[in-house]
């Protein structure tokens, strides 16, 4: 796959027959580094080159409106940086790019940096920000230190969106408020990345899928092979409680992903390595599918929920969680009902197709949360098969409901088998 991405590259490159290529450098007037990168991708050249130099390109807040079919190549060990003091705004990002279309950066596993400890305000100085735009790839590059997200995917204007980003190879490290964020969006890929030690402020998730209004959507939207670790809070956030059943169904996957460590103590929060969220009484539909993830190494249990039955359905295939429930708090899995006080709630909408779970601590597989004014009327449609290592545990542990309740609970739980390594 990775080789049909850089054949993508090269081949738009020699198909514009009469491409023009130059160094970033060329535009140069004495230092002013903001000026030469805003003047050379505001040229009419097609591929602009970001050269390595003595010092690093310490720039300004980069904004692109409308532009079109640029490919970006950094080379090598390039760090390109924020000024001090120079981004003032709180929505001041290092490169944000609006109604853009047709771009490709390549890395070459360079380096993009901000000043995060000097963002005391505001958590939106992203590292790159794609606002509705079209048909963009970045590979292999490092995001550092910002003051909002490492990448922010989102449209621009009421009910907009971005589509066709492809991300490959990005490392997405210490960000101030999430590691990518994905706001609006439609065939978004990202594969082969990183997105760890996010801290500064909430929510602090490795990727949050978080639209702002009913009319967002998030459709096609997949995660491979990448690896979230560290996070203050979750690695996989899914916060779509302003999506509703009037929105775009959503469809979701990750693909081999890895999970690690996320969820610091101090984040208020529920503590957990992947959050399911949605409206409580007039829910988004569609599909999330993990497949052939791992969950690894946390205090804390593999998801909490509070969506019910008739939000989107969530599947398990091929999963595992090891190691996990360390702290002897929150279990593997952790459904609560959405309101407390009022409503007649249905929890649910779960499969597990080969979900292994390997823990130490004697807690239950589910812990399931009702409430005295009993909004929780239903468990329902949870199906599927589950495998426990070793030692024989609780299946469910209900609080403040009555189980007797169930509909369509079906689940072969069986201890004692040995989890997939």
């Amino acid at each position: 796959m990775r080789g049909i991405f850089f054949l993508l590259f090269f081949l738009a490159i020699t198909i514009l027959g009469n491409a023009q290529t130059v160094e970033v450098s060329k535009f140069l007037i004495g230092k002013d580094y903001t000026g030469a990168m805003k003047r050379a991708f505001g040229s009419e050249n097609d591929t602009l080159i970001v050269d390595k130099l003595d010092t690093p390109w310490i720039i300004g807040p980069m904004e692109f409106q409308g532009l079109k079919n640029k490919v970006i190549i950094i080379e090598p060990n390039v760090e390109i940086r924020a000024e001090n003091g120079v981004f003032v705004k709180t929505s001041d990002a290092l490169f944000e790019f609006q109604n853009c279309e047709n771009i490709s950066i390549i890395g070459n596993g360079s380096k993009l940096s901000m000043n995060k400890d000097e963002y005391l305000d505001g958590e939106w100085r992203h590292g790159i920000s794609i606002r509705k735009c079209k048909n963009m790839k970045i590979d292999n590059l490092c995001i550092e230190d910002t003051g909002g997200d490492g990448i922010y995917i989102a449209g621009f204007g009421k009910g907009s969106y971005s589509e066709n980003i492809f991300l490959s190879r990005i490392i997405a490290t210490n960000n101030k408020r999430q590691g990518i964020s994905i706001i609006s969006g439609k065939n978004i890929t990202v594969s082969e990345s990183v997105f760890q030690e996010t801290k500064g402020t909430l929510p602090g998730a490795g990727v949050d899928l978080e639209p702002n209004s009913k009319l967002d959507r998030l459709i096609n939207i997949t995660f491979s092979n990448c690896i979230f670790r560290n996070n203050d809070h979750a690695g996989i956030l899914l916060a779509l409680s302003k999506l509703d059943s009037t929105s775009e169904p959503v469809s979701i996957n990750f693909k081999k992903c890895v999970l690690q460590n996320n969820h610091h103590p101090d984040n208020k929060y529920v503590a957990s390595e992947i959050v399911f969220g949605a409206h409580k009484t007039s829910p988004v539909q569609g599909k999330v599918v993990l497949k052939d993830c791992i969950v690894e190494n946390s205090k804390w249990g593999l998801f909490y929920s509070r969506k019910t039955k008739e939000a989107y359905s969530v599947e398990f295939k091929d999963c595992l969680a090891r190691n996990i429930c360390q702290d002897n708090s929150y279990p593997p899995i952790y459904l609560e009902v959405p309101d407390y006080y009022k409503g007649d709630f249905s929890l649910g909408g779960f499969k597990f197709q080969n979900l292994y779970l390997d823990y130490a601590s004697e807690l239950p597989v589910f812990l399931v949360r009702g409430s005295t004014m009993k909004t929780l009327g239903r468990l329902a449609e949870i199906t599927g098969e589950i495998f426990i290592k070793n030692k024989k545990k609780n299946k469910f542990k209900y609080i403040k409901y009555d189980p007797s309740q169930n509909k369509n609970v079906r689940l072969a739980i069986t201890i004692g088998q040995s989890a997939q390594d």
